[in-house]
């Protein structure tokens, strides 16, 4: 089950999908129903619609406001998380995609049952048709870049009342949340929305994590892009990027894989010494090396933390602790004060740039996947 706004809708934007030159495990991964775009009353007969279909690779093209809708479609993402499922277990995927492309968090929440006139209500009509409403192996939630004005607070709370909600209407075994990245030229930045996500992951035992954060570079642009030109929604490299991990991680979690691809996640933010930092995670993790952007190379240490939302902060050196491959070490240029916090990925663009940031991060050591984002008081 898959959900949430436009990079979750994820529109066939490279042209690459198209249903005549599909693998042929593609036969294996169907879906119900039709996409429908959030912000729009019932669209019929689509919304209504409960045939199954084999899923399609694309998603409504909603830009200029044309396809609003479309039946069997689940978009590049969701396309291959069941093409990547049904290669490696050799069974039959359902991907179902309730995402609405676009909208803050408030577009999705419940009004009342069924109601086919809002996104939460077309998601519950097509999941009970489909009779697995009570059989989700997972939910996955691909939503935040239209609350990058929120508060920690608001944003959490909105999405525990859509989780309970949830839990109230559907059963499912895991819930995949994916923490918005920088991008989307939000002037706030989405560092609130990223500590919300990572503190309500933090909350419930059911719910992993995983981040947008350290895709590799795209073999198909020029200078190895994986963003489109509008800095926020991606080639078709980036939704195929995310759905490997997505896959690895439900194989671990349902089908005996044995590696976790759950994002590192910080375990603690401790002063080392008067002018030093030491950042614990749950895994091992590395730092990427400096990435070319043009003609400026980026670094980790200039460019991925602030001290108490400030980046006039000058990092001397990033290094992994030699006792522990699950710490970080940050050497700063002055001493630390009481109180002070840390966050990790202020903002959405390079320092003192409009450049969407994309790299370089902090990663999991073994799997390439981003260390989750935060923002914590350092002890």
């Amino acid at each position: 089950m898959l959900h949430g706004q436009s990079n979750a809708w994820a529109i066939d934007y490279d042209n690459a999908y198209n249903d005549n030159n599909l693998p042929a495990d593609a036969q294996w991964v169907r879906t119900i129903g039709a996409m429908h775009v959030y912000n729009k009353p019932a669209i019929y007969p689509e919304a209504e619609n409960t045939d199954w279909y084999l899923a399609s690779g694309k998603a409504p093209d909603i830009r200029g406001g044309v396809q609003l809708v479309g039946n069997g479609m689940v978009g590049v993402l969701g396309l291959n998380i069941g093409l990547n499922l049904v290669a490696s277990e050799d069974i039959p995927i359902a991907i179902i995609n309730g995402a609405g492309g676009g909208g803050a968090i408030s577009a999705y929440q419940k009004t009342t049952p069924y109601n086919l006139d809002d996104a939460y209500g077309r998601l519950q009509y097509r999941l009970e048709a489909s009779g697995l409403k009570h059989n989700i192996k997972a939910f996955i939630w691909n939503q935040g870049e239209s609350n990058a004005d929120d508060t920690v607070i608001a944003y959490k709370s909105a999405l525990n009342q859509l989780f309970a909600d949830f839990n109230t209407d559907f059963s499912f075994e895991k819930f995949y949340i994916i923490q918005t990245p920088p991008g989307c030229a939000a002037k706030n930045g989405h560092q609130n929305v990223r500590e919300a996500q990572r503190q309500f992951a933090a909350a419930h035992t059911e719910v992993k994590i995983m981040t947008r954060h350290g895709f590799p570079i795209n073999p198909i642009t020029a200078d190895g892009n994986y963003f489109l030109s509008d800095g926020c929604h991606y080639h078709a490299h980036g939704y195929e990027v995310l759905a490997d991990w997505i896959s690895n991680l439900a194989q671990h979690d349902f089908y005996n894989g044995s590696k976790d691809y759950q994002a590192p996640q910080l375990v603690r933010v401790t002063k080392r010494s008067a002018k030093s930092i030491s950042i614990e995670f749950t895994k091992p993790v590395t730092v990427q090396s400096d990435l070319k952007v043009g003609e400026t190379i980026y670094s980790a240490k200039d460019n991925l933390f602030a001290i108490t939302s400030k980046k006039n902060i000058k990092i001397l050196e990033i290094q992994t602790d030699s006792e522990s491959s699950k710490k970080i070490i940050l050497q700063l240029d002055r001493p630390l004060k009481i109180g002070e916090t840390l966050t990790y990925i202020l903002d959405d663009n390079y320092t003192n740039t409009t450049t969407p940031y994309r790299g370089p991060w902090l990663v999991d050591a073994q799997t390439g996947v981003g260390v989750v984002g935060f923002t914590s008081t350092i002890k």
